[in-house]
């Protein structure tokens, strides 16, 4: 090696030599003229000397910290999954008009009938029906009854059971069933015959 090679890595390693020397995680302790203190990791001066600070206290808890990615999949897991229609009509296969009965005749009630819906299984609350009479849709809650006050004569009912997302799940039978009311003219005596 030449002198001006041996002069040159002299300058780099005269250059170098502080920042190696500095190591990594010192805390200077830094005093203003008002006498506010302020702890860095920056050299304040070249004379500046590092505190001495004693050694961390490390007490181990027995409680295990999940990983990233455990968190992610418990949070999934715990996250409810709306059932399918296929699980939903499934589960609510059975749903049904419970009231009235098919071709039931109802006499004397002033034209009052009540209409009534549901499953054996309690309905998830976001659940909802349509219940048809004569053909004319009407939102009701997913089991229930509705007390109606219709015409004389022939009537028909039927509902759909409603998903979340308004989806039809499941339809019930048409019930059919009449409204009658007495007239003075039912059990009228026959008129006698004249002599």
């Amino acid at each position: 090696m030449n002198k001006g090679m041996i002069r040159t890595l002299s300058a780099l390693l005269a250059l170098a030599l502080p920042l190696a020397v500095t190591a990594e995680g010192e805390i200077y302790k830094v005093v203003d003229k008002d006498g506010n203190v302020t702890f860095t990791d920056q050299r304040p001066s070249d004379a500046s000397q590092p505190m001495d600070l004693p050694p961390l206290s490390v007490i181990e808890s027995g409680v295990e910290v999940p990983e990233p990615a455990a968190e992610a999949e418990a949070g999934e897991a715990a996250e409810v999954r709306e059932p399918t229609p296929r699980e939903l009509r499934r589960q609510f296969g059975d749903f049904r008009i419970t009231q009235p009965a098919q071709e039931e005749t109802f006499w004397g009630t002033a034209n009052t009938v009540v209409v009534a819906w549901g499953s054996s299984q309690p309905a998830l609350p976001d659940m909802s029906a349509r219940l048809y009479l004569d053909g004319t849709p009407q939102d009701v809650p997913a089991s229930g009854n509705l007390s109606l006050t219709l015409d004389r004569g022939e009537h028909t009912v039927y509902a759909e059971l409603l998903d979340a997302r308004k989806r039809r799940i499941v339809t019930t039978e048409t019930v059919t069933f009449f409204v009658h009311q007495h007239s003075v003219n039912f059990n009228r005596p026959a008129a006698s015959p004249r002599t």
